[in-house]
């Protein structure tokens, strides 16, 4: 889909778990809200490390840390997605 588009909520700016985290964690885990919402990009750790420009070494930590917050499970799936991203959304321009 061309130009697809996610909700992000503003709780992302005061949530703990997420403004605990380093800077870097934080834009990376905002670029797997972007990969996940482009839904052709498959999130095997090979392509997340490529997508991310990290090293293989790197994303083991965050992943790690994502899992233990709650945000992925182990095979890269954003948790609570569908929850929070709604079939209904449009948006008109």
């Amino acid at each position: 889909m061309a130009n697809s588009w996610f909700r992000m909520y503003s709780e992302f700016a005061n949530d703990p778990k997420v403004q605990r985290m380093s800077e870097a964690d934080q834009r990376r885990l905002t670029m797997l809200f972007f990969f996940w919402c482009n839904g052709d990009v498959t999130l095997h750790d090979d392509d997340v490390t490529f997508l991310l420009r990290i090293s293989n070494d790197d994303w083991q930590v965050t992943k790690a840390l994502f899992i233990s917050k709650g945000f992925i499970d182990s095979d890269n799936n954003l948790i609570n997605w569908d929850r929070r991203q709604f079939a209904s959304d449009t948006s008109k321009n």
